[in-house]
């Protein structure tokens, strides 16, 4: 799996779930804004940590590595 195919499945969740980005920041106690740039893969932005637990918090289960980029 790649830090892309993290951004794509937390974004995925997040609508599946039918919540706003706001909403899922509100739930996990980050800002919109991360949930964004954890949304949106760039190279080297240093997001899989939040990616990892947006998974975690929207499926109850434990994502496990390695990821590759």
């Amino acid at each position: 799996m790649t830090p892309s195919d993290l951004a794509e499945r937390a974004r995925n969740l997040r609508e599946e779930s039918g919540l706003t980005q706001r909403d899922l920041a509100d739930k996990i106690e980050c800002s919109p804004s991360t949930i964004s740039k954890a949304e949106n893969y760039h190279k080297g932005d240093g997001m899989i940590s939040a990616r990892i637990t947006i998974i975690e918090t929207l499926t109850d289960e434990k994502v496990e590595g390695p990821f590759y980029g």
